[in-house]
């Protein structure tokens, strides 16, 4: 992340730096010349999933500071056919499925996670055990610290989605309406169905 702590980025400012800084120059084999150089970075096939960490820390020197960017990250769609070495491979838009969050500094704090829940396309927040549903505009904070990507289209053999026939199975008695029932990596609200 090159921009100002406290400014904002989209994912496609800090993905792929195109020019290297003039103190990492590239060294010409032929002329022995320091170059300054473009950074050509390429995917050779794409993944059903798909992780993207993002660096929230500085460095300067033997002092590491956390960064607090807010980097702008596209919901759905995210399209990754410019980042792949064989241009004609199909399926290269993505869709967020989750992000995880830290607060705190680099010394310490806090995780949370964004989740979306692939049977009602909602958004819910994940802090220790409290779940509770968020908006789409919520998603997207300087917190965020590793965001995961679906291929659109595919559903990958584990997952729980995979293997869900009509919905889910009738809820214990035990809940309350509004309450959230965890099976594995999915939520599912129980409005009111008891």
């Amino acid at each position: 992340l090159s921009e100002p702590e406290q400014g904002q980025v989209g994912t496609g400012d800090c993905a792929f730096p195109p020019r290297l800084a003039p103190d990492d120059a590239w060294r010409c084999p032929h002329c022995q010349v320091l170059q300054q150089g473009v950074v050509k970075l390429s995917l050779w096939t794409l993944p059903d999933i798909l992780i993207i960490h993002l660096k929230r820390f500085r460095q300067v020197g033997e002092r590491r500071t956390k960064l607090s960017t807010l980097v702008r990250f596209p919901l759905r769609g995210l399209n990754m056919a410019p980042h792949v070495a064989k241009r004609s491979q199909a399926g290269s838009l993505y869709d967020l499925y989750a992000v995880c969050n830290h607060h705190g500094s680099m010394q310490g704090g806090h995780y949370t996670a964004y989740c979306r829940n692939s049977l009602d396309s909602h958004w819910y927040s994940y802090d220790d055990s409290a779940v509770e549903p968020v908006l789409e505009d919520e998603v997207s904070t300087r917190g965020a610290y590793i965001l995961f990507y679906q291929r659109r289209n595919v559903i990958p053999s584990w997952s729980a989605s995979s293997s869900v026939q009509g919905g889910p199975a009738p809820l214990p008695s035990a809940l309350a309406p509004g309450d959230v029932l965890l099976r594995g990596a999915q939520a599912w609200p129980t409005q009111g169905r008891l």
